[in-house]
């Protein structure tokens, strides 16, 4: 038994061996096998041979040296040959687009360079470049350059320029003047006695009525009245009623545009329903002259038709001024 047990085990032990050894034989094989296949398909047509360069360096100078000095191209076009005369002068052999600038093999310009004080790139520079070549630096709060020159106006040695000191001159004229010509103040002194001239001829549609209320048809209610309505055509020129001097002119969202009138002794006229008004606020106005024109009604007198509003008062007091009218 102990016999045939050893003999078992030999038997194991060279079997494990041989397969051991087959295994490991395989495995050799299958990575050489992947290796060759790896740098094959590494070799695929792009790979560098740096030794062909190397072969090829040495060949190099040789056909530099040869090609030195001769011109790319043919003359269709593109670069041709151009030979160096004198230091800074460049002659074309008529293959090259050259500038028409070269002449006689000389360029006739100096040739620009930013920052140089000759030339102007917006957002590189701010120099300006007058017609004379002269640069112009402006500095804030001066008037000199490199040239003792700016691109602003001359300033006096007051600061200011030919122009604001004539702008100054012909306003300082018109205040004197104004001053001379100042409005004389006029002495107005209206009474009843003296009446008024009617501002226009037409139809009183609406009359004075402080004392008892009227019916206003547009609003449709009745109020009281402290003024007069007379019917004009629109257009119609409506005359001063007596000398005054004139206070105020505005619009109102009932009586339109208006102008007021001061007459004296605590008396002042209201003219409304006006339009292209002829005077203005301080000048003084004779019995007769011209206000302005009757304008189409506003919406509250819709109904009554074109007017002209007139109210009197007496120390702010309404009176009737229909008594008045001569």
């Amino acid at each position: 038994m102990r016999r045939m047990r050893k003999t078992n085990i030999k038997k194991e032990k060279i079997i494990m061996i041989a397969s051991s050894a087959f295994v490991l034989a395989a495995l050799t094989l299958t990575g050489v096998y992947m290796s060759g296949r790896e740098t094959e398909s590494k070799d695929d047509g792009y790979t560098l041979d740096f030794t062909a360069l190397e072969d090829n360096a040495g060949d190099k100078p040789e056909e530099i040296a040869d090609n030195e000095g001769q011109s790319v191209g043919t003359g269709d076009g593109l670069l041709g040959g151009i030979e160096e005369q004198e230091p800074g002068n460049l002659v074309a052999d008529g293959q090259v687009g050259m500038p028409d600038e070269v002449v006689d093999g000389e360029l006739d310009y100096m040739p620009l360079e930013v920052g140089s004080g000759q030339i102007e790139i917006p957002g590189l520079t701010d120099q300006q470049v007058k017609s004379t070549g002269d640069t112009l630096l402006p500095k804030p709060g001066g008037n000199e350059s490199g040239t003792g020159r700016t691109g602003s106006p001359d300033r006096n040695t007051n600061g200011n320029t030919a122009g604001e000191d004539a702008a100054g001159a012909e306003e300082s004229a018109a205040q004197t003047a104004g001053e001379n010509v100042a409005v004389e103040e006029q002495s107005l002194n209206f009474t009843t006695e003296n009446g008024l001239l009617r501002p226009v001829s037409g139809e009183i549609l609406m009359h004075y009525s402080m004392s008892s209320s009227i019916y206003f048809a547009t609003l449709d209610q009745y109020k009281y009245n402290p003024a007069v309505i007379i019917s004009a055509d629109q257009g119609t020129p409506v005359s001063c009623g007596a000398e005054g001097k004139v206070i105020g002119i505005y619009d109102d969202a009932v009586l339109g545009k208006v102008v007021e009138l001061e007459l004296g002794g605590g008396y002042m006229a209201t003219y409304g329903q006006l339009t292209d008004v002829a005077v203005s606020v301080g000048s003084y106005v004779d019995e007769g002259d011209i206000l302005g024109y009757v304008a189409a009604p506003t919406k509250y007198y819709s109904l009554e038709g074109t007017n002209l509003y007139f109210a009197l008062t007496k120390d702010g007091t309404p009176v009737n001024p229909e008594v008045l009218f001569r």
